[in-house]
């Protein structure tokens, strides 16, 4: 049985998921994900890990996780910058750091990464099948979300 800060630091995560399909449709749609859906992970991370470390007493383990966050955060900024993504998918990739960053140091990367290989295979199936062209842009939001929900299941199955 999972302990109490465990348990309470799965809260953002429902969260998430709950949003999930929501952000999904509108992204895939209008290619922006809403401030109303994606900011609010922010508080809800920092309130519930803050309930969590309180507990447990792991303060190194909250304070990598915000670093590591504010770092996505740092690093997407400059790439909205030179137009490589959008604010929206900035956004959600530093929530989503926040979330599971707490769980597991490196499934950031695993959930970035993966989700940018996800999107570089279906752009190339577009490219292939002439739906798209080299410098088409195609929202993020779907493939960090669906990185994010396998690495709950990992970050789950893990502990």
């Amino acid at each position: 049985m999972p302990s109490f800060p465990e348990t309470i630091s799965l809260i953002p995560a429902l969260y998430l998921l709950a949003v999930a399909w929501p952000l999904t449709a509108i992204d895939l749609k209008e290619h922006r994900l809403p401030n109303r859906l994606v900011l609010p992970v922010f508080p809800i991370a920092l309130l519930f890990q803050l309930s969590a470390t309180m507990v447990s007493g792991d303060w190194a383990r909250q304070l990598a996780t915000v670093i590591i966050a504010l770092l996505v955060m740092a690093i997407g900024v400059v790439a909205n910058y030179f137009e490589v993504l959008g604010m929206g998918d900035v956004k959600l990739a530093a929530g989503i750091t926040l979330v599971i960053g707490y769980f597991n140091l490196y499934l950031p990367i695993m959930v970035i990464g993966t989700s940018f290989v996800l999107a570089f295979a279906v752009v190339l199936v577009l490219i292939f099948r002439g739906k798209a062209k080299l410098g088409s842009s195609i929202p993020l939001g779907p493939y960090l979300l669906i990185s994010f929900i396998g690495s709950i299941f990992f970050a789950v199955t893990m502990n």
